[in-house]
This record gives C-alpha cells, structure tokens and sequence, in this order.
C-alpha cells in the first residue's frame, strides 16, 4: 500500500475488527486499494491475500463484500436505507459482511441518517469502510462512531519512484508528469497509463489559449470533448466485457448468480459516471490553463506556470483577454464540474461554458 504504519494498523484490525473504519486522505494515496486489501483480510480465514475468496474480495464479487460509490455526484438516500438494511442480515460464506462507501464525503448531511442507526446499532458481524477526502462532511454521530484511519500525503519522491518503476518512466518525464498534473497521483497515473488524458489535457489547452474563436470553433470543439467522453464508455464496456469472461474463470459456477448480478449492476453504475467524468477531466485541465493565463497576463515568470512545458503558447495567448476574464473562466469552470456532479445535462453544461470564449 505504501504507507507501513497504516498496514500494520489494519494487519492488526483484520484479526480484531470492530464497527466502522472512516479512511481519510487526499486522492491518489491508495484508499481505495487498502480498503478492498482490508476487505479481503475480513473475510478470508488466512488472510493470504491469493486464494479464490480473496480475489473475489478484491474484485468487489464476493457476497459478503459490498462496494458502494456514487451516482453522479451524490448518493441516493434510498441505496443508503437499502445498504442499512442488508447489514442486519448474516454474512453470507465468511464470518463478516464488509460494506465499503467511495467517496462517503459526498453523502449529503440528510441522508447521512440513512446510515446512523446501523453504525449506532452495529451487527457484531458486520465491518463498514468509509474513504474520504476529509472529516468536515461527516455529522459528529456519525464521527463519534468511526475508527478514524490517516493516509498521509504520498511524497514526491514516491510518485516520481512509482511512476519510473510502473511505467518505465525517465526521470524527468516523470517529474513532469508530476508537475502538471499539481501532484495529484491519480492525475498523473492516468497521464502515464492512457494516452486519452494527454489528447484531453491538450485539447483544453488548445481552446484555452485559441484565437478569435467563433461560436462555430467552440461547438465544434464541444463536440470533439463529448466524443471523448462517448470513446471512453465504449472502452469501458469493452473492458468490462473482457473482465466478465475473466472473473467466471476465476469463480467457475460457485455464487455465479450473486456475483454476476453485483458485477452487472456494478458495471451500469460505472458506464454513468464514466462520461462525466472524463467531461469534469477536460473542465479540470481547462481550469488549469485559465489558470496559467491569469498568472501570465498578470506578468508570472513562465517557469512558473503548471504547464510550463507549453509556456510559449500560454504567454502568447495571455495578453488577449484582461487578467479579470481569465480568473472569471476559472470559477466558471469550477461551477460547470460541480453542475455535471449534481447531474446537469452535459452538453449543455459544456457548450454554455466555451461559448464564453467566443
């Protein structure tokens, strides 16, 4: 996992677990990975890590282990109930039921209710895992009740080591990668692993610092972004069909039918989100360059912007516009990620937004 102190904390909650364990840091250092290893612990009677019911676990297909993430931007307070209500029932094969909430900060102050008398009245057999950014969403019942366990930010050295031993990375494309991804892990994972971020990121650049746009070249442009986004779902259901055939080897006929059902309603979930967020990806590296042309035309050192390796065109561009539009465009790209997190129509959300450059 690459955080020892929190391996050994969970090594020893696996052999004694208790109640809930609210897992918090920043993204990218590895929750979501400790939480399925955590999970896999709970319900293998060895622990190892290799076996069949491990692998399962880690699959998100065991029956006694529930994955649950966000619908959109938020979760519906009738899944809530629902997960409340499967944990008063017996596991199933192991001798815990382990239920994992990504993302549980986004679970609106109402509907945290939904989950407050299974953590204040918990089945003795039952372990929830909560990943967060951070503790201020929580209400304090909610928090009264959670074992609170820390990821520390992962250093710099350890994402460029990390990326150079994954990825077969140089060092200094490495650092790069690093850099202007703002030293978000996960940012520059998928700048390593997929060549569509790199596509993204330079398409945001390139309608950022465009010239004498028309209403025409950004629709245009809108479109080419949602083609993305169509792409990257139909990549995913092709992955998702190649896993499907690779998880029924694994299981062979045991559970088939709980697992399928779980992987099928896994899988619809995850095709909703997957085109919002490669839209959010685009707003998020549009942003940045806004960014840096704000810094640009307020006279910032070129080094100094995050994409430094395109200074050139980013301080050609800056004096374009006054400082105050760029800084505006930032916050109207911050306002447009949050509309497509709460579900907003798409296209609209995106071409409203680079209309403003024409």
């Amino acid at each position: 996992m690459g955080h020892p102190r929190v391996a050994a904390i969970l090594r020893g909650a696996a052999r004694h677990p208790t109640g809930t364990y609210l897992f918090v840091g920043s993204p990218g250092v590895g929750k979501r990975n400790a939480a399925r290893i955590f999970a896999a612990a709970l319900v293998c009677p060895q622990a190892c890590g290799e076996c069949n019911t491990c692998r399962r676990a880690m699959a998100g297909l065991h029956p006694d282990v529930t994955i649950l993430q966000p619908e959109g931007y938020t979760f519906p307070v009738e899944v809530l109930r629902a997960t409340a209500q499967a944990a008063s029932q017996s596991p199933i094969e192991a001798s815990h039921r382990v239920f994992i909430i990504q993302e549980a900060d986004r679970i609106p102050e109402r509907s945290q209710n939904a989950l407050l008398k299974a953590l204040e009245e918990p089945n003795r057999s039952v372990v929830w895992i909560l990943l967060a950014h951070g503790v201020q969403p929580f209400l304090p019942t909610i928090l009264s009740r959670c074992q609170i366990v820390d990821f520390p930010p992962i250093a710099e050295e350890g994402m460029l080591a990390l990326l150079q031993t994954r990825y077969d990375l140089g060092i200094d494309e490495a650092r790069r990668l690093v850099r202007i991804s703002r030293g978000d892990l996960n940012a520059a994972v998928r700048l390593a692993a997929d060549p569509g971020t790199s596509v993204i990121r330079e398409k945001a650049l390139e309608v950022a610092t465009g010239r004498e746009l028309s209403v025409l070249d950004v629709l245009n442009a809108a479109d080419v972004v949602k083609g993305y986004a169509t792409a990257a779902r139909d990549q995913l259901e092709n992955k998702q069909a190649e896993e499907l055939s690779r998880l029924e080897e694994i299981s062979g006929k045991q559970g088939q039918g709980v697992w399928k059902k779980k992987l099928a309603d896994r899988n619809k979930r995850t095709l909703r989100r997957v085109e919002t967020e490669v839209l959010i990806d685009f707003l998020s590296w549009l942003g940045a360059a806004f960014r840096d042309l704000a810094a640009a035309s307020a006279g910032a050192d070129p080094a100094s912007l995050i994409a430094y390796d395109h200074a050139d065109r980013l301080t050609e561009a800056a004096p374009d516009r006054q400082t105050r539009f760029w800084v505006d465009m930032i916050e109207h790209c911050l306002n447009a990620q949050l509309a497509l997190g709460n579900n907003a129509n798409a296209s609209l959300v995106v071409e409203s937004l680079l209309l403003r450059l024409a």
